[in-house]
Order: C-alpha cells, then sequence, then structure tokens
C-alpha cells in the first residue's frame, strides 16, 4: 500500500515538473513584430490621403506579437460592450490599444498615432 502512495505522490511531481518546464519565462528581449500599418489622413472610417497636414498611423499586430499584448491587458471587456456579440469573440481594450481573439482570425491587436503630434490614437472601429 505505501509502495502505491509513492508511485502516485512521484508521478504527481513529475506532472507538475514537467508544466513547471513547459512554462516560458518572461524576459525583456527585444522580439519580432508581425503586422501591418496604414499611413491616411481623415478618420478612421473615411482613410483620406494623409496630407501635411492631416497624417496619422494605423499599426495592425498579428501572431505571437497579438497574443502577448492580449495577454498583458486583461481582462475581456463586457459581452455587451465589445464590437462583436459572436460567442468565439474576446475583446480586451487598454487606452488606444485594442486587442480582440477569435477562433477563426487568432490574435490581433490595433494602435494608433497621430503623426503631427506623436500622441497615440484609436487604431481600429468596430
Amino acid at each position: 500500500m505505501n509502495a502505491n502512495i509513492v508511485c502516485m505522490l512521484g508521478a504527481v511531481a513529475f506532472i507538475a515538473l514537467a508544466n513547471a518546464a513547459e512554462k516560458k519565462e518572461e524576459s525583456a528581449e527585444p522580439r519580432t513584430l508581425s503586422g501591418t500599418y496604414q499611413v491616411y489622413g481623415g478618420s478612421l472610417a473615411e482613410m483620406l490621403p494623409p496630407t501635411p497636414n492631416d497624417r496619422n498611423v494605423s499599426f495592425r499586430f498579428k501572431g505571437q506579437t497579438a497574443k502577448d499584448l492580449f495577454n498583458s491587458i486583461g481582462p475581456d471587456v463586457k459581452k455587451e460592450n465589445a464590437c462583436s456579440g459572436d460567442p468565439d469573440y474576446r475583446e480586451r481594450s487598454r487606452g488606444h490599444l485594442h486587442c480582440a481573439f477569435t477562433k477563426n482570425n487568432g490574435y490581433s491587436c490595433y494602435l494608433g498615432l497621430d503623426l503631427r503630434t506623436g500622441k497615440s490614437d484609436v487604431g481600429s472601429i468596430c
């Protein structure tokens, strides 16, 4: 009977060590980005050609970059305030950083900048 308990405890310890080994340590090292950007004038809804007096940029991050950002800014926006009512849609937002997750499209995050002032701005619309 004692041998069974020792074996069970050994198995539990082994599983715990295996799970700990799988977890990645966070670091402050630079990472690559995956995404796109668009320079425009006017608003996000109309996106006119940029001019010297009206110049903005919207960044869209995808993949691991977006997943890391999404996981860093939780919790999810309440369903009644989200951009989509789809049950597979999740949304998180902090300031002008807006992130979303869907099973079909994965993670994506948006951030905008006013290039004349350097201040952050919205980078997407619902």
